[in-house]
C-alpha cells in the first residue's frame, strides 16, 4: 500500500513538475524555467530577428514582415517627439543661440534636434513633392556648422560621393571595386539647381543602392551635412559659401552676412495620370 501511495505521489510530482515547462497554446502562455532567458525582452540591433524570437504567439495583425523589416533599427513612434527635444525650424543665429541655451546664464539648452517629424512617405511623388515645398535650410551658416558637418559627411558620404563631392569615393576608386553603381556626383549643375528638399530626401530614405540615414544623422546634423555640401558646389564653381557670404544661391542665409547667389527653379509638381480610355 506504501509503495502504491508512493508510486502516485511521484508519479503527480513527475506531472506536476512536466506542467511546469508545457509549451504556450493558442490562448495558454505556457510555462518555461526563467523564459526570459529563452525569450529576451530586448533588441538584437545589430542581427536579423524575427517576431516569435520576442512574443508568446505570432503576429496579431497578420502583415508578413520580411527579415529586412525586421533587422532595422527600432526607431521612435512616426509623428512624435521625445520630450526634452524641440522641432522648431530657426530663422537667424541668434534663435539657435537660444535653443542652445546661450541666451542667458540659468538658460536650460534642448539636446540635439534628432527627431522632428517628416511628412513624407518614400514615393517618387512625395520626393518631388518634398523638394518643391522644403526650399530654405534651417539652420545659417556658421563656421562651426561647417566644421561639425565636415566629418559627418566623410563617414557617411564621402567614402561613395568623394571628398570633393564628385563622386569618386573610396569605394569606387579604389583597385577591385565592387561598387554596384556610380554615386552621384553632387557637383554637377544638376545637383547644384537640385532642391535641398531632394537632399534631405535622400538622406531620410537613401536612393537606389544608398541607404537612409534617418537613424544615423540627426534633424541639425542633415542640414549640416547639407550646407557642407553646398560648400563643396561652390569651392568647385570658385564661389564663396561661408557665414559671410553665400554667392552660390540666394536660400541659404548666412550667419553673419547676406546670400547674393542666383535663385533655384522649384522642381515641377508630378503629373497626374492620364485618364483611362473612354472616361
Amino acid at each position: 500500500m506504501k509503495y502504491a501511495i508512493g508510486a502516485i505521489l511521484g508519479v503527480a510530482v513527475f506531472a506536476w513538475l512536466f506542467s511546469l515547462c508545457s509549451p504556450a497554446g493558442k490562448n495558454k502562455t505556457g510555462h518555461e524555467y526563467m523564459p526570459d532567458m529563452y525569450h529576451p525582452v530586448s533588441y538584437e540591433a545589430n542581427q536579423y530577428s524575427a517576431y516569435h524570437w520576442n512574443h508568446w504567439d505570432g503576429s496579431d495583425d497578420g502583415q508578413a514582415y520580411s527579415k529586412a523589416q525586421l533587422s532595422q533599427p527600432r526607431g521612435k513612434v512616426n509623428g512624435t517627439i521625445p520630450r526634452g527635444y524641440t522641432a522648431v525650424y530657426y530663422t537667424d543665429a541668434s534663435a539657435l543661440d537660444m535653443v542652445r541655451g546661450k541666451n542667458a546664464s540659468n538658460a536650460i539648452a534642448a539636446p540635439v534636434n534628432g527627431e522632428a517629424p517628416f511628412y513624407y512617405v518614400n514615393t517618387e511623388d512625395d520626393r518631388l513633392r518634398c523638394e518643391k515645398e522644403m526650399v530654405n535650410n534651417p539652420f545659417p551658416i556658421t563656421k562651426e556648422g561647417l566644421d561639425r558637418a565636415k566629418p559627418l559627411y566623410d563617414v557617411y558620404c564621402g567614402v561613395c560621393h568623394g571628398a570633393k563631392g564628385d563622386g569618386q569615393g573610396v569605394l569606387v576608386t579604389v583597385p577591385d571595386a565592387k561598387y554596384p553603381a556610380a554615386p552621384k556626383n553632387l557637383i554637377g549643375d544638376d545637383m547644384i539647381a537640385a532642391g535641398n528638399g531632394r537632399y534631405y530626401f535622400a538622406m531620410m530614405y537613401g536612393k537606389n543602392v544608398m541607404g537612409g540615414y534617418s537613424d544615423k544623422l540627426s534633424f541639425e546634423e542633415r542640414w549640416q551635412v547639407l550646407h557642407y555640401i553646398r560648400s563643396l558646389q561652390a569651392k568647385a564653381k570658385n564661389l564663396e559659401y561661408s557665414e559671410k557670404s553665400n554667392t552660390l544661391s540666394n536660400i541659404e542665409k548666412p550667419a553673419k552676412g547676406a546670400a547674393s547667389g542666383p535663385g533655384r527653379t522649384a522642381p515641377a509638381a508630378p503629373a497626374a495620370p492620364a485618364p483611362a480610355p473612354g472616361k
